[in-house]
């Protein structure tokens, strides 16, 4: 037997042992139970009441532990502890027993998990990581306290103290009881080294622009960057602080948060979703170029025409975009659907934005027709006004040698930056399928066809470990099998594990499809191996399906094509070319990176995992225009923090993140998850959330989003959990050398956070696509 089962009857006859009458008291409240069992909570009862000799001492786990006396024996408790012992001797009669004993250690320890519960809730509080670079600096800055005369434009002198210097900038102190305005050019006269140093570099005001200002009850602290080119000044300054580094301490912070900031971004950029657009308007906005990775690349094959040229310009028009910038929010947003007509070997790619649906009265029609396709696809477009002038500090002054003068100039061209998410879900289909019963005249849809195509360059992101092995251009025949004939082509590249081909004609081939490859001319090279019907697995491919990516299976080691592959890489150094898109501007992926982290436009959450158990680490995020963040604010406790609450609360952090990164199977490193949000602030702050396969049909789904509507508010997500491996040191090695000379605790802390990420969650904005879709309307939009 278990004695919890009879809690409640030893609580109550705790207080009645002492009466005369006990046992008949005991067989009363025990009715109907076994002899054994009145005879074990006796022996309970006895036992909860028999005097205890222990002390209890709880200053190892308390500090504010104090001494406590009672019975002529010395305790130490703290305040909790005192009342839960004041307590327990009421019910044992005012004598130390063992049940007192208990009561206190028991009382402790449910504190223990109360605070471990606190704590969960706690994780679930994102620090606001923010990746932009209005503020960055990158030369050496020095604590460094002298006084300095402060000039403003309007001739008022201000006397002030530094607390660093830099030869980019400069951080000095004010009274509160001054005003000066931020964005003004301001002056500089270093009195406090005048008295040490003559030359002529000191004796007028240097030049600086005030770029920010933070305020306490005391003080002022303004952030001054300079404003000019290098003069002798500068020269006097950055030799002063080479002479003087060693005798006064460097400041490492900024740097800090710039290493930090950088390792975040090479987790985050080789495996976000979006694919970052950016756009010229010189006339009109025309799409110029896109950064691409492995993740987003199937954004682009899609648009990919029997030519092999890619055709995303035609959904990105000048007309389409014109349209989406005439909206007043600060990011600009559509959703935009599409598919792919095939007809006599030729892809013409169909597209309407939800603006262009409702002025043409088409909706139903072509949403009907178009999620009936296999090549159905549904985008979210979100556009900003760029901001190229903060490459201008960021590459004059840091790494020049890394962009070329070209590429800086074609980056500072950018007048828009965009963001472009594939948010097809299959589940969705027959929600769209049915706006329509009856599918006619689909020949009106012609006008949406995209015609006018115009060149924009793909650069795609370096990254350490991005690609595992080098590819070599080589032409020679090909014959692919499949279940529907043989087709003949050529190689376009190879690598030992892969095959680029381009087909005389479209294969009828599915991604992860197994066919055979032959390789006709180059048996002539070896007798050891056949290179005939040798298994491949279909990967990727155009839309007209002429071009297909191959790769072999999981025994690699053990493949015909990978031995063969290999032999003819070592039998050839330096004769085969290597598969490498030069690029004719270098460094713009480099300034468009910036750019794109400057201007980000999704959000992803950073999940971290520390003894054991998961936390939502940091959050990116516009805060000011983003459209979650009104919902990650909405339980927020901490400034600079969002809350993840309405998305992980009541342990969908377990469920959501820890479970489902397990259960993933090795090959595969994330999964998409729809969320429904229900957000009640009508009295209490309150949130109910639903997964998209909570739900049995859309009329339950519409009887849900209605509800929020009418009582609060609604958000729907889509939620991307990727796994991630390892971070790439490699590439912020040289700034943590430079830390740890200075603070090695500092560069070790910024290690190990990095090797705490497992998982970065991208979070997209639904909310539009949904009600769209249910032809619902939000009333308080």
């Amino acid at each position: 037997m278990d004695l919890k089962d009879y809690q409640g009857q030893i609580e109550q006859l705790l207080p009645l042992m002492r009466e005369s009458d006990f046992n008949d008291l005991l067989d009363r409240i025990l009715f109907g139970e076994s002899t054994n069992v009145k005879f074990l909570v006796k022996m309970e009862l006895n036992r909860l009441n028999a005097p205890c000799q222990r002390i209890i001492d709880l200053r190892d786990k308390y500090p504010d532990a104090k001494e406590f006396t009672f019975g002529q024996k010395r305790h130490f408790l703290d305040e909790t502890a005192i009342k839960a012992f004041e307590k327990s001797l009421k019910r044992f009669n005012n004598s130390y027993t063992m049940g007192v004993f208990e009561d206190v250690v028991n009382q402790k320890r449910e504190s223990k998990n109360t605070e471990k519960i606190k704590k969960v809730k706690a994780l679930l509080q994102a620090e606001h990581l923010n990746l932009q670079r209005s503020n960055a600096r990158g030369a050496e800055r020095m604590h460094f306290a002298i006084p300095v005369q402060f000039l403003t434009q309007d001739g008022q002198e201000i006397a002030a103290t530094t607390s660093d210097i830099s030869t980019t900038g400069l951080r000095v102190k004010i009274s509160p009881e001054h005003r000066v305005q931020t964005g003004t050019d301001v002056g500089i006269i270093f009195t406090g080294l005048q008295k040490e140093f003559s030359g002529p570099e000191l004796r007028n005001p240097v030049p600086y622009t005030l770029v920010g200002q933070d305020k306490t009850k005391d003080l002022i602290w303004l952030r001054l960057a300079r404003t000019q080119d290098p003069t002798r000044f500068d020269n006097f300054l950055d030799g002063f602080i080479k002479g003087n580094k060693h005798r006064y301490k460097i400041n490492t912070d900024n740097l800090l948060h710039s290493v930090t900031t950088k390792g975040y971004e090479q987790y985050y950029l080789p495996l976000m979703k979006g694919l970052p657009l950016f756009f010229s308007h010189h006339s009109e906005p025309k799409l110029e170029s896109v950064l691409c990775n492995s993740q987003n690349l199937p954004i682009l094959e899609y648009w990919r025409d029997e030519k092999g040229e890619n055709s995303l310009s035609q959904l990105l028009n000048p007309e389409r975009i014109a349209l989406i910038l005439k909206q007043p929010q600060d990011i600009k947003e559509t959703l935009i659907f599409s598919f792919i007509h095939h007809t006599e070997c030729k892809a013409f790619f169909i597209a309407a934005s939800k603006e262009e649906l409702q002025q043409s009265g088409l909706k139903s029609l072509f949403l009907s027709f178009a999620s009936r396709k296999s090549s159905w696809r549904v985008y979210k477009l979100q556009l900003t006004v760029a901001e190229p002038t903060i490459l201008k500090r960021q590459f004059s002054e840091h790494s020049p040698q890394n962009v070329s003068r070209i590429a800086l100039e074609k980056a500072l061209e950018v007048r828009y930056v965009g963001w472009l998410t594939d948010v097809t879900m299959e589940q969705h289909k027959p929600s769209y399928q049915s706006l329509a019963s009856e599918i006619k005249s689909a020949n009106q849809l012609n006008r949406f066809v995209s015609k006018k195509q115009t060149h924009f360059e793909q650069l795609p992101f370096k990254f350490v470990q991005q690609r595992q092995e080098k590819r070599y251009n080589y032409n020679t025949l090909v014959e692919l099998t499949t279940k529907a004939g043989v087709l003949e082509g050529s190689t376009q590249d190879f690598s030992p594990r892969g095959l680029k081909i381009a087909l005389t004609q479209a294969a009828q081939v599915k991604k992860g499809e197994k066919v055979l490859i032959s390789l006709p001319k180059l048996q002539s090279l070896t007798k050891t191996m056949n290179l005939s019907r040798m298994v491949y697995r279909v990967v990727g491919f155009n839309p007209a399906r002429t071009i297909v990516h191959l790769c072999v299976g999981k025994h690699a080691e053990s493949h015909t094509g990978t031995e063969f592959f290999n032999l003819l890489i070592e039998s050839n150094p330096g004769k085969l070319s290597e598969a490498v898109e030069k690029l004719p501007k270098p460094g713009l992926e480099l300034a468009l990176r910036h750019l794109c982290c400057h201007h980000l436009l999704s959000a992803v959450n950073f999940i971290g995992r520390h003894h054991g158990h998961f936390d939502v680490g940091k959050l990116a995020i516009n805060a000011q225009a983003h459209s979650l963040a009104p919902l990650l604010k909405a339980f927020n406790k901490e400034k600079n923090q969002f809350n993840l609450t309405p998305i992980f609360g009541d342990k969908q952090l377990d469920d959501l993140v820890a479970t489902r990164l397990k259960n993933l199977p090795g090959n595969e490193a994330n999964q998409r998850i729809e969320m429904y949000i229900h957000i009640d602030d009508s009295e209490e702050l309150k949130v109910t959330r639903c997964l998209d396969e909570d739900f049995f049909d859309d009329s339950e789904r519409k009887a849900f989003i209605n509800h929020a509507l009418q009582h609060g508010h609604f958000y729907s997500l889509i939620i991307d959990l990727t796994r991630v491996g390892k971070p790439d040191i490699e590439s912020i090695q040289k700034e943590l050398d430079y830390i740890a000379h200075y603070a090695i605790h500092k560069a070790k802390q910024v290690e190990n956070e990095l090797w705490s990420i497992c998982a970065i969650v991208e979070l997209f904005d639904s909310t539009v696509e949904t009600l769209y879709r249910f032809g619902l309307r939000d009333p308080q939009s």
